[in-house]
């Protein structure tokens, strides 16, 4: 088993999960820590799943209206 962690966070960066859990490979690893994001009311906010350094999973932040500076 490999350790992986499952981070939330709201629109502003505060984070509202920060955990570590245990999975057999990076599939899996994705699979719990959504699970977990599901679990925890945070399904819909910015997230990552990291392993070692390496990005498993990434959701932005769904931020309101249109960014400053961004094409649209």
């Amino acid at each position: 088993m490999e350790t992986y962690t499952v981070t939330g966070f709201e629109n502003d960066g505060t984070l509202v999960l920060n955990e570590m859990f245990e999975a057999s490979d990076n599939q899996s690893a994705k699979i719990k820590g959504l699970d977990m994001l599901r679990a925890a009311g945070h399904e819909h906010k910015g997230a990552r799943i990291v392993h070692q350094g390496q990005l498993i999973y990434f959701e932005r932040c769904k931020l309101p209206g249109k960014l400053k500076g961004t094409a649209s």
